[in-house]
């Protein structure tokens, strides 16, 4: 038996920040109540919860947010990979790892958003 991956969960302190960031990646976040917001993709969500509502399903949570699982977000070029992590770095990402080309055949670059949860975008070179 295969189990395809969903959703992917992320920890966050500002919902409102939260949105404003993901916005530079063409996300519009939608409101799970007023601690969690989701954005949908093709076959995955993400969600976005605040501390308070990960302890109603995860009583062990002890607090914090980010980590070190990346997300990575596919972009249309190298060059949208420059300017999207551009956008990001003035909405607020901290730089992880600045665009370069890789010896995966992609252009990548990491970013931390607002709370530290990572994502990296990446375009394939050729």
């Amino acid at each position: 038996m295969s189990h395809s991956v969903v959703q992917v969960n992320l920890i966050v302190s500002d919902l409102t920040r939260t949105r404003e960031f993901y916005r530079h990646l063409g996300w519009e976040l939608l409101a799970m109540g007023d601690r969690a917001a989701r954005f949908s993709g093709d076959d995955l969500v993400v969600a976005f919860h605040l501390p308070e509502f990960v302890q109603a399903w995860d009583r062990a949570y002890s607090g914090g947010c980010g980590g070190s699982t990346v997300i990575d977000v596919d972009c249309d070029s190298p060059d949208d990979v420059d300017a999207t992590f551009t956008s990001l770095v003035e909405a607020g990402a901290t730089v992880r790892q600045p665009p370069n080309d890789t010896f995966f055949a992609c252009r990548y670059a990491v970013v931390a958003d607002p709370d530290g949860n990572l994502v990296g975008l990446k375009a394939p070179l050729a």
